[in-house]
């Protein structure tokens, strides 16, 4: 029996799958962040090297027991990031032969047999990338919004920040966040979250509540909740339409896989200006939103790979 490895690099957790050449889970690792941008190249290779033992310590098999592996790695965006990555990867894989992509392109593979369309992520970050028939691959530069990279969770967190502490102190329109914002730090006002965040770094579980409370806040007819989102929303239809004009895919009924926990709210004050942006720009694109986790993605490319599909 031959046996594959799929590993989704993320920026909150590391998730590996050992499957048989049928696709069927053998075991299972999970471990740490391991998005180097982030967390720094030790940790990255700390965390990848852990989860991947976690999982071949589970299915009782060696390195030497997988026939390939596919990485999907979240800032994997530069060829700069590229070369250091395969560099950790590959002193993890030792002699296992490894492909590495963006890992965007999991969640393109789980949406698409054969590998082609746009993926857009619109989770804690944001990220767009896809292939045509032809092969040709465009991968925005995914990086942050200095680079030219918007949305996401991280985002919604920074404009409702802004917003909150601005309607505190009537700068802008009101909004319930300048209320609403403290109950989540489990603090009394928008002065005491001031110091907070100025002595503190905001914890992964109140980084998150921030973009979900603005999404209710905006069904509950909050307007500048709306319109952070809308604004969060026809951005990220920008970026989805670009990478199908690059890829001359605008006539074609091309597949358009939605990733991540922003997307899976479906809240239609951010879907409504994405979904209008991208059909201005391919009006019969289909939009999928997969249930499956990323990592499947990374199995199936090396599933591909070990079937003699070529990428």
């Amino acid at each position: 029996m031959k046996r594959v490895m799929g590993v989704d690099v993320g920026g909150t957790k590391t998730h590996v799958v050992i499957a048989d050449d049928e696709g069927r889970y053998i075991s299972e690792g999970l471990a740490g962040p391991a998005n180097y941008q982030i967390v720094g190249i030790e940790r990255a290779e700390r965390e990848i090297r852990t989860a991947v033992l976690r999982a071949t310590d589970a299915a009782r098999v060696s390195l030497s027991d997988i026939t390939y592996a596919v990485f999907g790695v979240s800032g994997a965006d530069r060829p700069k990031d590229i070369e250091i990555l395969n560099g950790t990867i590959g002193s993890i894989m030792g002699n296992t032969p490894y492909r590495m992509f963006h890992d965007s392109f999991l969640g393109l593979r789980i949406g698409s047999d054969d590998f082609t369309g746009v993926v857009s992520i619109c989770g804690t970050g944001a990220g767009h990338s896809g292939r045509n028939a032809e092969g040709k691959i465009v991968q925005l530069r995914n990086v942050n919004f200095v680079f030219g990279n918007f949305g996401g969770g991280e985002d919604v967190t920074r404009f409702a920040l802004h917003y909150a502490f601005r309607s505190d102190e009537g700068t802008y329109d009101r909004s319930a966040l300048e209320t609403e914002i403290p109950k989540i730090f489990g603090l009394k006002d928008m002065e005491e979250v001031s110091g907070y965040l100025t002595d503190n770094e905001m914890t992964d579980e109140e980084y998150f509540q921030i973009p979900v409370r603005t999404g209710e806040l905006a069904l509950e007819g909050d307007e500048v909740c709306r319109r952070i989102l809308r604004v969060i929303g026809g951005n990220m239809g920008r970026y989805t339409a670009a990478v199908i004009r690059r890829l001359g895919m605008s006539s074609n009924k091309v597949r358009v896989i939605l990733i991540g926990g922003i997307f899976k709210a479906a809240n239609p004050w951010l879907m409504g200006p994405y979904l209008e942006t991208v059909k201005k720009e391919a009006p019969e694109a289909q939009f999928v939103s997969p249930e499956e986790k990323p990592v499947k993605g990374a199995v199936l490319l090396a599933l591909d790979e070990l079937h003699g599909k070529e990428y």
